[in-house]
């Protein structure tokens, strides 16, 4: 996903989780992708999930009742990551 503006990074506490998480957005046709984790907020290997700042009220909600809550989120600009809070 080329994104014109800030992105959230939606990290998983593990491998099925994400792939659940992966399923259940594609099944929706809601807009994200699948990317490895940036190293500049864990820099242990793994997958995220990243989406358009803007869409975050499109993702969140389903993926929270499905039980699939994200372990940690970051707002990256650029090359500059900050924590995001999961309850916007």
């Amino acid at each position: 996903m080329a994104l014109g503006g800030p992105e959230i990074i939606l990290i998983f506490a593990s491998n099925t989780d994400i792939l659940n998480a992966e399923d259940l957005l594609e099944e929706r046709g809601l807009p994200f992708s699948l990317v490895p984790v940036p190293k500049e907020v864990n820099p242990n290997c793994g997958l995220a999930i990243s989406l358009a700042e803007n869409d975050h009220d499109l993702i969140l909600p389903p993926l929270e009742a499905a039980g699939l809550r994200p372990s940690a989120a970051y707002r990256r600009d650029g090359d500059d990551f900050s924590a995001w809070p999961l309850d916007h």
